[in-house]
């Protein structure tokens, strides 16, 4: 196939719903919920109230499959988002399989379902619903408690075809509920490579993330993601526009397209379990943060998504320190909506994103504009221009008119330039809300 018909056969994929959905959540939760870390050994688990050695005290800790799911689809909807992530299975927690699996070569697995649960209640609540597997056996021998895998599968071969055997119990089990998988790590070598392809002739249709390689070398995957940048971003919550090295797991910068993100930039701003039982102080101290951070990669660049990593208690609730963010996000979609679902970035557009200057007057925003549309475009703004008055660039073009997305009052402007000139805007709504929105219109 030509290289450009399997673009185009991802962006079909990609537009049937992942695409115009934007923002979903991620949920690391298994044996170590809210990590990426080793239950066993691991500095950062130790003392951990959220670590469990076996799938045994895992299961005896949570309540039924149905509660968790549940408690995760709550924190999902209250956020506005339209799908979820679950871990399925961490390399870190033991390749513990989520769902009493028959096979023989995970030696770690629940008695409970709560893949099942999970995928029910997404649907159930009008969610898309992912699946996250790590692209190898990993950490499966642990110095105290020993193996994790068993011997046919402590080798890349063997753990290839024991996770082949899953998928195939999956599709069995669960069918076509299964919207998307996350695969975490490089695909290197012919049996990582091989299993994109095995994924696709069991789910046609599924959206396949690869985190790990930024570009989608194989041609059945769909999406990279960038999970973590190791520069400090400016302003502080701004992501893609950052992402300048490789990351400290060796992974590439994305490509502009067909991008999922998660917010984890570095130590600095790290907010899964962090050893003290709290998030990071900068999510605290700044409940619009997360918004942020959702407003840039979603206007920096084309078609990217936004997936926070949020960190759910064993019973699938989050903690009461998560909730103002996901309030701040919900709050500006409440009325910020049509700025979000169904748009893109305007990277390539007549309409630049990142900051705006005019005589000192420094402001920021992303720039998103509607799927079918090229004559509509959002400013969101998440840093207001330091003296009030702001200039676009819109490469000459001049709007018909430009309006407060939230209050529909349509706002004066001048063409200075190459873009419009704005004085005498009220701007508090960046404090308000953590962003106002300006909806710019052409002919």
């Amino acid at each position: 196939m030509r290289r450009s018909d399997i673009y185009l056969k991802r962006l079909e994929r990609v537009m049937k719903w992942y695409a115009p959905a934007r923002f979903g959540v991620f949920y690391h939760w298994g044996l170590f919920t809210g990590g990426g870390c080793s239950i066993h050994g691991n500095e950062e688990s130790q003392g951990s109230p959220l670590a469990f050695k076996t799938a045994a005290e895992f299961d005896a800790a949570t309540p039924a499959p149905e509660v968790v799911a549940r408690n995760m689809i709550d924190g999902a909807v209250r956020a506005g988002a339209r799908y979820a992530i679950l871990t399925a299975l961490h390399s870190g927690e033991a390749e513990c399989v989520l769902f009493p699996t028959r096979s023989r070569s995970y030696l770690y697995k629940t008695q409970k379902d709560y893949i099942g649960a999970f995928l029910d209640e997404a649907h159930r609540r009008g969610l898309k619903a992912e699946l996250y597997f790590p692209m190898g056996p990993g950490d499966w021998d642990a110095p105290e408690a020993g193996p994790s895998l068993a011997e046919d599968a402590r080798d890349m071969p063997g753990w290839a075809a024991a996770f082949r055997a899953l998928l195939a119990e999956m599709k069995e089990r669960y069918g076509d509920r299964i919207d998307g998988f996350w695969l975490d790590g490089r695909m290197e070598g012919d049996e990582r490579r091989a299993l994109p392809a095995y994924i696709r002739s069991l789910w046609p249709e599924a959206i396949i993330t690869s985190n790990g390689d930024g570009e989608l070398n194989i041609d059945e995957l769909d999406i990279g993601t960038s999970e973590e940048y190791e520069d400090t971003p400016s302003p502080s919550y701004n992501r893609p526009s950052a992402y300048r090295r490789n990351g400290r797991w060796g992974a590439t910068p994305p490509r502009r397209d067909f991008n999922e993100d998660i917010p984890h930039v570095g130590a600095d701003l790290y907010w899964w379990w962090a050893g003290d039982g709290t998030t990071n102080k900068a999510y605290i101290d700044d409940r619009f943060l997360l918004l942020r951070q959702m407003c840039c990669a979603i206007g920096q660049r084309g078609i990217w998504n936004f997936a926070p990593g949020l960190t759910p208690l064993i019973d699938g609730s989050l903690p009461d320190n998560h909730l103002p963010w996901l309030d701040a996000i919900r709050g500006f979609l409440d009325w910020g909506s049509e700025a979000v679902f169904g748009t893109k970035g305007a990277e390539a557009s007549i309409m630049t994103p990142g900051y705006f200057d005019h005589h000192n007057s420094i402001g920021f925003a992303s720039i998103t504009r509607p799927f079918d549309r090229d004559d509509i475009f959002y400013a969101l703004v998440t840093q207001a221009p330091l003296k009030g008055f702001a200039l676009f660039e819109s490469a000459g073009y001049v709007p018909t008119r430009i309006t407060d997305l939230r209050t529909g009052e349509v706002l004066p402007f001048e063409m200075w330039g190459s873009g419009p000139y704005l004085e005498g805007v009220d701007w508090s709504d960046v404090e308000r809300f953590g962003v106002k929105v300006l909806k710019f219109e052409f002919d």
